[in-house]
């Protein structure tokens, strides 16, 4: 923490050094220097249809794929609009967008046609990109707009023009060169929704440029080949996609979680790296079948977005010692900001995980600051900064905050939660350690007043987790017209487990004191809901009690 109260990177890093070039010139210098022109290496696995895209063939077949969206009218500025359930293709399609100067914006595959309508009309949208499965929600939102559209498919759609066609093009229509701009948006990932209606957050070459050349944001994770169930419009798959070319790393993308062949995809791929979201790590560390399979392949398991609890960490740890725990904190606005990776303290390197104790919570660190990346921990009351080990609301600034979100009514980004001085509220409470560890305990719109207290539902899932019955849990506030809002849990119980309700709400009670208590009861069900993003789908949960009086 330097005067001024804020943290920075123990990393040194200038800003300056970033190169001005564009995000697709630099990925395809990176193949160069990597010497993978000619390689037969993988670089995405689409693990659903086994479609795979060879290192080699990105440059060759973005090509020809923009030489085809070029003859149907695709210019620089236009935006691909993508909702399809394809992950290794598509980030071709990707790559000969940005060839072209444009930009691109997926959306979950459910969604409503006139969700899908609103956002066509947010990105203004000429091109959009469908399959077989999303073909009639998207034909409808197509006609709720008041311009053409031209349909682009994976595999047979009528009236659309296949991926199959753009790769058979002969690249003459390639344009010898695209201006550009390092404040051209490329990217349009959607936030999750969790409270509202998914915004579109712009992404620019430089912001994404600032992520690709800052080795020390994703090196670990994409040192070795990495299987993710991210979404293949989720932030985190423009990421790790674009990225790993720079490091020339192969990436599986399963495009959900499914937990019954999440660890068969383990065998079959044998990723040295594996995403898990949180709510996917309790399932897995307490997952029966991993005493009956050899995963000795496995050197990483990565988790981020959202809060890993301590019992998880380390019962990861303890069934797999060989395993090396890599905690990761960003999020879509801000992209990277820490990792568990990045100059480790002397007597934490020894550590799979590294906590602490913080008014008797125990923690689980995200790391430290990424280079560029600035962080200040705020009062939310009085508006100074925080020291170490005080809790406060995170604010970020670095050259890899978004450029804004996407207005269907103005040009102009909307630069919600970011003041004149570039510092973006991200909506988490945290605080640092002595070391320069970040730790992140909750999202501001999560947490819950019981009377006068302030509940962290995080904290109540850490302590169920223990129990030896419990196999996955999500916690949310329960309108009360006294108390304001009760702790309800809804619990999934490992396979053949008979716990009751009233020994859960008793296990709670014995550790933590009486304003975390399940005053509202304990809900048993088969499997708890995902977001858009593959998260933990809390207002889901809320939902669930309204309606159904559950």
């Amino acid at each position: 923490m330097n005067a001024d109260g804020i943290y920075i990177s123990p990393v040194k890093g200038n800003e300056n050094e970033i190169p001005n070039i564009s995000i697709s010139d630099y990925l395809l210098d990176k193949i160069k220097s990597h010497n993978l022109t000619d390689s037969d290496k993988p670089w995405v696995i689409d693990a659903r249809t086994e479609v795979q895209v060879l290192f080699k063939d990105i440059e060759p077949l973005s090509k020809k794929i923009a030489s085809g969206l070029a003859r149907l009218g695709f210019k620089k500025d236009d935006i691909l609009y993508f909702v399809t359930y394809e992950t290794a293709q598509l980030y071709l399609v990707q790559m000969a967008v940005w060839r072209l100067g444009g930009a691109v914006r997926g959306c979950y595959q459910q969604e409503a046609p006139e969700e899908y309508a609103r956002q066509l009309r947010e990105t203004r949208s000429r091109f959009i990109l469908i399959d077989p499965e999303t073909e009639d929600r998207m034909k409808q939102a197509a006609q709720m707009v008041h311009w053409d559209i031209s349909l682009l498919s994976f595999g047979d759609v009528q009236n659309a023009v296949s991926v199959e066609t753009l790769l058979k093009d002969d690249g003459s229509a390639f344009p010898e060169k695209v201006e550009f701009d390092k404040d051209d948006v490329v990217i349009i990932p959607n936030t999750s929704g969790s409270t509202g209606l998914p915004k579109g957050v712009l992404h620019t070459h430089a912001t994404y440029l600032a992520l690709s050349y800052n080795r020390n944001a994703l090196q670990t994770l994409l040192s070795v080949s990495f299987m993710t169930p991210m979404s293949n419009y989720a932030v985190g798959s423009f990421m790790l996609t674009a990225s790993s070319i720079v490091y020339g790393a192969t990436v599986i993308h399963l495009g959900k979680f499914v937990r019954e062949q999440y660890i068969a995809n383990l065998i079959k791929y044998k990723p040295g790296n594996c995403l898990m979201y949180p709510f996917v790590a309790t399932w897995f560390a307490r997952c029966d079948d991993l005493d009956q399979v050899d995963l000795s392949f496995l050197k990483m398991i990565s988790c981020g977005g959202s809060v890993l609890d301590a019992t998880t960490a380390e019962l990861i740890v303890k069934k797999m010692p060989h395993v090396k725990v890599v905690q990761f904190y960003g999020m879509t606005e801000t992209l990277a900001v820490a990792n568990t990776e990045i100059m480790r303290a002397e007597d934490e390197l020894d550590k799979k995980i590294v906590l602490t104790e913080n008014e008797g919570e125990i923690c689980v660190s995200c790391g430290k600051l990424n280079p560029y990346v600035q962080v200040k921990i705020i009062d939310e009351q009085t508006g100074e900064n925080l020291g170490l080990r005080k809790k406060g609301l995170i604010h970020v600034k670095s050259p890899m905050i978004m450029k804004g979100y996407l207005s269907e009514h103005s040009r102009e980004p909307v630069k919600k939660d970011i003041d004149n001085d570039g510092w973006f509220k991200t909506g988490d409470v945290g605080f640092f350690d002595e070391k320069g560890n970040i730790y992140i305990l909750e999202r501001v719109s999560f947490m819950f007043k019981y009377f006068m207290f302030i509940v962290s539902p995080t904290e109540i899932e850490v302590v169920l987790q223990e129990h030896p019955d419990v196999l996955q849990v999500g916690v949310v506030g329960v309108p009360h017209p006294e108390s304001t809002s009760v702790a309800r849990a809804f619990v999934v119980l490992k396979k053949g487990r008979t716990c009751s309700k009233e020994d859960l709400c008793q296990f709670v009670a014995d550790r933590l004191p009486n304003y975390k208590h399940l005053h509202g009861g304990v809900v048993f069900v088969d499997s708890l809901p995902e977001s858009r993003g593959n998260k933990l789908d809390r207002p889901a949960l809320i939902k669930m009690v309204i309606e159904q009086g559950v």
